[in-house]
């Protein structure tokens, strides 16, 4: 099974195309569509929840004003201070913000497993702003974890084998090549050298961790540099020169 890159990063997304489901209410998405894409999530929905699971919409309410949790109340406040600001300096800002139409107010979600139609609802505090996949009456599992596909045993699998292939393919590169495309580093070429360890081959010793200068290479200097800024090492070298003095 092929698994997308963002869900090896850990975005994940089910594997069969499924529209985003919108929560009802005032002010969320007043100009929805019912698409392919996009719905409006309603009492019998099937949306996938955290935990990669089928869950059914019982009911979706308002959350009365006065049982507003905090951060929802100190998120309002910060939002109210920034809208007022930002209406002082004469930017057009639109209607006066209410809490009774505020997008990222608090809902009550009511919901419980799909496959436990008896099972004792679950009430929980959603943001109305929060989006879920909506599933069809007739859904994908898998037969061993009875999630949504992929799982977590095949996410994992995947992620194993792609740093497997990532280890073999940076052992193979010689000392003095690039460690994104893996082509030689003559000369006469600029390049980007990272004092220090090796982070990706400590094998080859220190001040050995090089990268072509160049648009093609740029997303491995860039991963590099993260995780060697991560390490609190100084500041990059500058770029070397095109020509050997």
């Amino acid at each position: 099974m092929h698994i997308p890159m963002r869900v090896l990063l850990g975005e994940w997304r089910p594997t069969e195309r499924l529209p985003t489901g919108h929560l009802p209410g005032d002010g969320i998405m007043p100009h929805l569509k019912e698409t392919y894409y996009s719905t409006r999530i309603r009492p019998g929905s099937l949306i996938v929840f955290s935990d990669r699971r089928a869950w059914q919409i019982i009911d979706v309410s308002e959350r009365p004003d006065d049982l507003w949790p905090e951060h929802f109340n100190n998120e309002w406040d910060r939002f109210t201070t920034w809208w007022t600001e930002q209406a002082a300096a004469g930017r057009d800002m639109g209607a006066e913000p209410t809490r009774a139409t505020w997008e990222h107010r608090p809902l009550v979600l009511i919901l419980r497993p799909a496959d436990q139609p008896t099972a004792k609802p679950r009430h929980i505090a959603i943001r109305a702003s929060r989006t879920f996949f909506v599933l069809p009456e007739h859904y994908s599992l898998c037969r061993l974890c009875q999630e949504i596909p992929p799982c977590r045993h095949v996410v994992n699998e995947a992620t194993i084998e792609r740093e497997m292939a990532s280890a073999e393919r940076l052992m193979a590169i010689p000392a003095g090549a690039c460690l994104g495309c893996t082509e030689p580093i003559t000369s006469r070429m600029k390049a980007v050298r990272f004092p220090g360890p090796n982070l990706w081959r400590p094998d080859l010793g220190p001040d050995t961790a090089v990268f072509h200068a160049r648009q093609d290479c740029e997303d491995s200097v860039r991963s590099y540099r993260q995780l060697w800024e991560e390490k609190g090492h100084a500041e990059l070298q500058p770029e070397l020169p095109e020509e050997a003095p």
